[in-house]
């Protein structure tokens, strides 16, 4: 069953997406926008039906903007076309939404409103769709409908004036994006001036290879003005139009003026144009233009891993730099703490030294001499002796300056393990607010054209969001478990050496005070055998360091350092984590990289084709 359904979908996806396409110039347009529309790439619908429109462009008419200033005559100029009187005139802007003018067997008009409704009208009821001052539903376009032979395979454009307002001229440049060609209406007044040439150089995206400049109004000049005026405009207009035609609305209208209009020129131009080449360009520059809002968009992509890499990267460095300062820092605690220690052990070594006293002591022994048998004879000697309790007491108790002292080098050993603590946080802390800076800034990111996709800017900020979970969970659980075994560690030395000061000092009294007694009781027994034990401040130190588990840290603290150990573990671990977090990275920017390869690859034969 499962095998069933994985085939089905196999099938599908080939008769979707592995089509073979002939070699002709649609053909190849379909090859590269199937796989424009690829589901690897995620297109949004709106990108699919903006493909899709450049395939069906190849097999409807050729749409010709029509751009002017208002009052240029461009209402003018169309009803000529029209040959009829549909469009309204006047001094005023009235054409606010783009009218297009297509072939019909019969006059009519249809209007598109904003909220997606239309409706079917007569021509004469157009004025009430196009004049600004009505109080009328929201239009969006009109269309006008002509039995017209030209129309057949062009559609032409009205536009508001570009200087008319700000919103009629957005509306006519976005309209006029989707031309084939454009015809510049000026009026011949303004020929050559500079206000106009500034007009078109600030319009030169939508200035097609085939467009040409009409000039309305003649009628206003000589036959030597109107030569020196096309001079001057063709050495100035030149460069921007594949033709000038000077042209006169108003002659046109009238039969006995016609052929001196020149309107035939234009009608001619229209008719002459090579329709194929206009709609293979068409659909090569609306190609190259998704190509380009791809591009965009993976360029985009790669600019914020290339963010984060350089967050990791930052990171790394930091590591690395700050390794040696930590290590030597490390080294000198081991041997602070260490060097405390023993200091510790020194001092109460000499305390248990200073309360070693003598006192008059005496035992009783058989006489051996033969007169004075079965008599004990008395000798006095100077006996060591510690009194245990007076002397812990004296330390600890009646004076609090050792106390205090002890107490202080815990403080300064505890501060120097928050302080290590802190050190290995600072890197830490600098990744976090990078990545933390780095979610802010991408977290909500939104395409800003409608024909990029929703899936990979969907995808981009749930991957943003999850950045704490991606890039710093491990880190943050690697930290926190050496922090924790440094922790321990100090917890260890706390116990059994810096909180165990008085234990260990009493074991030391009574060890030596055990010693004495037991040396003084072999004296006795033989006193020429046995001496009296007197505690050297060499073995008392030594006693001391051992009960104080000194020697124990010294093997921790120096020979085989923990705390330096824990830490190039972190290291070692913060270095893999990286190495891991990088692959991540990688991984997803090679996927927008081979994305944009992609497209870069499909530019190439768009431009060849």
């Amino acid at each position: 069953m499962q095998i069933s359904i994985l085939q089905d979908f196999i099938k599908s996806y080939k008769e979707a997406y592995c089509k073979e396409y002939d070699d002709s110039f649609k053909g190849q347009i379909q090859k590269i926008i199937s796989q424009l529309n690829d589901p690897s790439m995620h297109p949004s619908s709106y990108f699919i039906k903006e493909s899709q429109n450049i395939i069906s462009s190849l097999d409807r008419a050729v749409n010709i903007g029509i751009v002017g200033q208002f009052s240029s005559g461009k209402s003018s100029l169309l009803n000529l076309i029209l040959q009829k009187d549909c469009l309204p005139t006047g001094v005023v802007p009235v054409t606010f939404k783009p009218t297009f003018l297509r072939y019909a067997k019969e006059y009519c008009l249809r209007v598109e409103f904003e909220d997606g409704s239309d409706v079917i009208a007569d021509i004469e009821e157009l004025a009430k769709y196009t004049d600004q001052r009505q109080d009328i539903k929201q239009t969006k376009s009109l269309h006008i409908f002509a039995p017209i032979e030209l129309l057949k395979d062009i559609t032409l454009i009205d536009t508001p004036g570009l200087n008319a307002n700000e919103m009629d001229s957005n509306t006519t440049l976005s309209e006029l994006y989707n031309t084939h060609s454009l015809i510049w209406l000026s009026l011949i007044d303004n020929a050559g001036k500079k206000s106009e040439e500034d007009a078109i150089k600030a319009h030169l995206p939508i200035l097609k290879h085939h467009s040409i400049c009409v000039l309305n109004q003649k009628d206003k000049l000589t036959q030597d003005e109107l030569d020196n005026v096309l001079n001057y405009v063709n050495s100035v207009f030149g460069k921007y139009f594949e033709k000038i035609i000077a042209i006169s609305c108003k002659q046109a209208k009238e039969k006995e003026t016609y052929e001196l209009s020149n309107f035939t020129l234009l009608l001619e131009y229209l008719e002459k144009m090579d329709k194929k080449i206009l709609k293979q360009e068409f659909a090569k520059r609306k190609l190259l233009e998704l190509c380009e809002i791809l591009r965009v968009q993976y360029e985009l992509f790669g600019k914020i891993f290339e963010k984060l890499e350089f967050c990791f990267s930052r990171f790394k460095n930091l590591l690395e730099e700050n390794n040696e300062n930590l290590v030597q820092k490390i080294n000198i605690l081991n041997h602070q703490i260490l060097e405390n220690l023993k200091s510790l052990s020194n001092r109460i070594s000499k305390e248990i030294l200073s309360s070693v006293k003598e006192k008059k002591a005496h035992y009783y022994k058989e006489s051996q001499k033969i007169f004075s048998k079965n008599l004990y004879v008395k000798y006095d000697y100077q006996t060591p002796f510690i009194a245990s309790d007076d002397a812990f007491l004296a330390m600890f108790y009646n004076s609090d300056s050792m106390s205090k002292e002890i107490k202080k080098m815990k403080n300064e050993i505890s501060k120097n393990f928050e302080i290590l603590k802190q050190d290995l946080n600072l890197a830490y802390e600098k990744i976090q607010k990078d990545i933390m800076l780095f979610r802010s800034e991408f977290a909500n990111i939104q395409k800003d054209n409608d024909l990029q996709s929703d899936i990979e800017f969907s995808e981009l900020r749930t991957f943003c969001n999850a950045s704490d979970e991606l890039f710093l969970k491990d880190f943050k659980e690697c930290l926190f478990k050496k922090c924790l075994e440094l922790d321990l560690f100090f917890e260890k030395l706390n116990l059994k050496a810096l909180a165990n000061y008085e234990n260990a000092t009493k074991i030391s009294l009574s060890f030596f005070s055990r010693k004495i007694n037991e040396s003084k009781e072999l004296y006795e027994l033989d006193s020429s055998e046995f001496s009296l034990f007197y505690p050297k401040m060499s073995e008392i130190y030594e006693r001391v360091l051992t009960e104080l588990n000194v020697h124990e840290f010294e093997v921790l603290l120096i020979n085989k350092p923990i705390m330096l150990k824990i830490y190039k573990q972190m290291f070692e671990e913060f270095q893999e984590i990286i190495s891991k977090k990088y692959e991540l990275i990688k991984t997803r920017k090679n996927a927008f990289e081979k994305h944009l390869n992609l497209v870069s690859k499909l530019e190439e034969e768009i431009k060849n084709l």
